[in-house]
C-alpha cells in the first residue's frame, strides 16, 4: 500500500535525499472528473468491475491490432515471443518497443527510494551493456491507479496494484501472464504468499490464472502467474501512544470510530481525549469496508446470543481456547450484509475529519490526529523504530478482526517491453551480495518483505531494532492470534462492485 505522502518530512537528514524526487504524477483525468463520468453512467465511484465497465464502452481493448506473440487479449505466448525477437533463441539483451530503452513504470507514492532506479540501471548496463532509464509516475490509491489504465489511457511496462484488483483487470485482458523462466528470483519468495490454485476459481488462486489456451487435464498441469508479491501488511488501528493507552485502544477497536472523546482510565494521560474531527480512514474503499463487515459481523453475532467470534473460520487460539469462527469476512456480498457494514460507517463518518491515504500517518506524528485507520507498514515508519528517538505513535489490528493483502507486481498489456519488465520485477527480488535490492528495500519503507531469502538476511539497525522480531510487521510468524483475525481480500465481481459496493462508497466519501 502507499507509503505516507507525509514521508519525506518525517525522515532523518541523512536519509531525506533518497526519496522518489523524480517520480512524476501524470497530468489526466481527474478523480472527481472520473466519478462524475462513472455515475453519468449509471455506475459510480470505486475500482469496477472491467467487465461491467466494458460493457459500458468505458473500459474496452482498444481497436489497435495485437503484437503477434498475444494470442489472446492478456495472454502472451513467450515461445511466440522469443522466434519474433530472437529466433528462436533466447532473447537476452532484447529491448522492445516505441522507446525500447525507457522502462515506464506506475507506483504506489515512495514505496522506493530514488536509488533503487539508479541501482537497476548500473545492473542492465554492467550485466548486459544495455543503457535503459527508468520513468516513473506515482499513484495513491487503487483507484487512481485504475483510472490511469483505463480513463486516463496510460501506458506503462511494470505496474503495482493490490492482490483484489489484480484479479478485476486480469479479467478484461488488461495485464500479461508472467514467463517466470525470466523470473529466477521467483525462488526467492515465500512459498505461503504463492497459492497455485487447482481450478480456475479455487478460493486460493491469490493472483494467478490458469493456462487459457486448452481444456487440458482437471486440474490443469500448468497455469500462468499474472502477478507476483512487491510487499504485504495488514491494516489496523494507529495512534498517539502518549493520549491514550496500548491496552485501551486493544479492548476498544473498532469502537473508537464512532465516539467523540474518550477518557483515559490509566494514571499519565489526559482526563479526555477529543476524537471527533481527529480521526481518519483510508482512502481505499476495500480498506474502509473491512472494518465495517468486522464490526458489523462483531454486532450480529451479538444480536443472535453469541459468544462473537473474531475469526472467519474455526481457530484454537494460542491459549487453547476454541473459536467457532463466525465472523464476517472482508469480501461479503449479501445485500443485508453489506447494509450492516454501511449502516456502521455512516455512524463514524461525522467524526473523521476525511477519508486519507496520504495524510493518516503525518497527522498523528504531527498532533492533528489522535487515531486513525493505517496500514502496518506506513506507520512503522512513521514511528521509525529504527531510529535513537522513535515518535509516540503505535499499531493494533483490532479485536473485531481486520484484512491483509499484497501489493503486486504486474505487466500491463499494453508492455511492449517485456524481457526489461521482466528483468526489473526480478531485480527487485534480488538478494545477491552484489545487488542486495530486497534487502535495500525492506530496511528503507519498513514494509515486511515476501521474500523469504531476504527476510533470512535482514540485520537490526544500528540501534537493535530488529523487523524480523516485530510482531506488527510479521503477525504471521510473531503474533498468530492477531494474525488469524485477518482475511484475504478477493475479487467480490462486477454485479456487486456496481449494485452494492460503488453508490454506497460514493455516498459515504461524498462531501
Amino acid at each position: 500500500m502507499a507509503l505516507s505522502q507525509g514521508r519525506r518530512a518525517l525522515e532523518p537528514e541523512s536519509t531525506a535525499g533518497s526519496s522518489d524526487e523524480d517520480a512524476l504524477k501524470p497530468t489526466s483525468i481527474t478523480r472527481r472528473r472520473f466519478v462524475k463520468v462513472l455515475a453519468g453512467a449509471g455506475v459510480i465511484g470505486g475500482v469496477l468491475g472491467l467487465g461491467a465497465l466494458s460493457g459500458l464502452r468505458i473500459v474496452y481493448r482498444p481497436p489497435e491490432p495485437p503484437p503477434p506473440w498475444e494470442i489472446v487479449p492478456g495472454v502472451v505466448d513467450y515461445s511466440l515471443w522469443d522466434s519474433n525477437h530472437a529466433k528462436g533463441q533466447f532473447p537476452a539483451n532484447q529491448l522492445d518497443g516505441p522507446t525500447p530503452n525507457v522502462l515506464r513504470v506506475a507506483q504506489w507514492y515512495d514505496y522506493w527510494p530514488g536509488s533503487f532506479k539508479t541501482d537497476f540501471t548500473n545492473y542492465m548496463a554492467q550485466t548486459y551493456g544495455l543503457n535503459v532509464s527508468v520513468e516513473q509516475d506515482t499513484f495513491t490509491s487503487n483507484e487512481e491507479l485504475f483510472e490511469w489504465i483505463t480513463l486516463g489511457g496510460k501506458k506503462y511496462d511494470v505496474i503495482f496494484p493490490t492482490n483484489h484488483i489484480v484479479d478485476n483487470i486480469k479479467k478484461s485482458g488488461l495485464i500479461y501472464n508472467l514467463n517466470t523462466d525470466w523470473l529466477p528470483n521467483f525462488a526467492n519468495l515465500w512459498s505461503d504468499f504463492i497459492r497455485v490454485p487447482l481450478y480456475a476459481d479455487s478460493p486460493d488462486n491469490l493472483d494467478q490464472r490458469l493456462d487459457p489456451t486448452g481444456p487440458g487435464p482437471n486440474p490443469p498441469t500448468k497455469i500462468h502467474f499474472v502477478s507476483i508479491p512487491y510487499f504485504w501488511g495488514t491494516t489496523g488501528i494507529a495512534w498517539r501512544k502518549d493520549q491514550i493507552p496500548k491496552d485501551e485502544v486493544e479492548a476498544i477497536g473498532l469502537d473508537f470510530f464512532t465516539m467523540d472523546s474518550y477518557s483515559p482510565q490509566a494514571a499519565g494521560y489526559p482526563t479526555t481525549v477529543t476524537l471527533n474531527g481527529k480521526m481518519r480512514m483510508l482512502e481505499d474503499q476495500r480498506d474502509v469496508f473491512t472494518f465495517g463487515f468486522k464490526k458489523a459481523g462483531w454486532t450480529a453475532q451479538q444480536a443472535q446470543g453469541m459468544a462473537p467470534s473474531p475469526y472467519v473460520g474455526p481457530y484454537t487460539d494460542t491459549t487453547g481456547k476454541v473459536w467457532p469462527g463466525t465472523q464476517w469476512t472482508s469480501n461479503e456480498t449479501k445485500a443485508g450484509r453489506v447494509s450492516a457494514m454501511g449502516d456502521w460507517l455512516f455512524q463514524c463518518k461525522p467524526h473523521l475529519f476525511d477519508f486519507n491515504s496520504t495524510g493518516d500517518t503525518p497527522s498523528l506524528i504531527a498532533g492533528i490526529a489522535v487515531l486513525n485507520q493505517a496500514w502496518s507498514g506506513d506507520i512503522a515508519y512513521a514511528q521509525r523504530p529504527d531510529q535513537s528517538n522513535p515518535e509516540p505513535a503505535d499499531y493494533i489490528i483490532p479485536y473485531q478482526g481486520s484484512r491483509w493483502w499484497q501489493d503486486t507486481c504486474v505487466i500491463p498489456s499494453k508492455c511492449r517491453n517485456l524481457w526489461l519488465a521482466h528483468e526489473f520485477i526480478n531485480f527487485i527480488h534480488s538478494v545477491s551480495s552484489d545487488w542486495p535490492e530486497n534487502q535495500l528495500l525492506t530496511k528503507w519503507n519498513l514494509y515486511p518483505t515476501p521474500n523469504k531469502a531476504c527476510f533470512d538476511l535482514l540485520t537490526p539497525f544500528a540501534n537493535g531494532y530488529d523487523m524480523r522480531a516485530d510482531s506488527r510487521l510479521y503477525p504471521n510468524l510473531l503474533a498468530p492470534d492477531d494474525w488469524n483475525r485477518c482475511d484475504l481480500p478477493r475479487d467480490v465481481g462486477a454485479d456487486v462492485l456496481v449494485k452494492e459496493y460503488n453508490p454506497l462508497w460514493f455516498n459515504l466519501t461524498s462531501v
